[in-house]
């Protein structure tokens, strides 16, 4: 009954929502971050078809698509608690009416804040111009995969 017990709330403790950890992207993923007070905004709605349109060029980039909204936030379309969102708020010091995008490198430093309605196409270009970057594009490139434009 003993074991029975522990590992009932062993799973329990294991399937609790917790608090999102940035740190488990670091050196793996890039992440991008949209903001807007609320999910009718005209920029959010384009960078949500321009993030579509372009998701070869997202998974080839390594990145990772955050949306806050309002007190709300997903990561990749998943919901996150409100307190990650939150968290995620507090962390990269964005305003809840703030319209920005935020692009955050594989070392967790932020690299870029900018208005929200930014062509995502500028980030490709920026992303494609870190070393770390430039260094996968080589490498594809001799693997002979295919590397996406900006």
């Amino acid at each position: 009954m003993l074991k029975l017990s522990i590992f009932l709330v062993g799973l329990l403790l294991t399937s609790m929502p917790g608090a999102y950890e940035l740190d488990q992207h670091l050196w793996q993923e890039r992440l991008l971050i949209l903001a807007a007070p609320s999910a009718e905004d005209p920029d959010l709605q384009r960078q949500r078809a321009a993030v579509r349109e372009r998701q070869d060029a997202i998974v080839d980039r390594d990145l990772r698509v955050f949306e806050l909204v309002a007190g709300r936030g997903w990561r990749d379309g998943e919901p996150l608690g409100a307190a990650d969102a939150a968290a995620l708020r507090t962390r990269f010091a964005i305003d809840r009416d703030a319209r920005t995008m935020i692009l955050v490198g594989l070392d967790g430093g932020e690299k870029r804040r900018a208005s929200l309605d930014t062509d995502l196409r500028e980030l490709f270009v920026q992303i494609d111009g870190m070393p770390m970057r430039r260094a996968d594009m080589r490498a594809k490139r001799a693997a002979g995969e295919t590397v996406t434009d900006p």
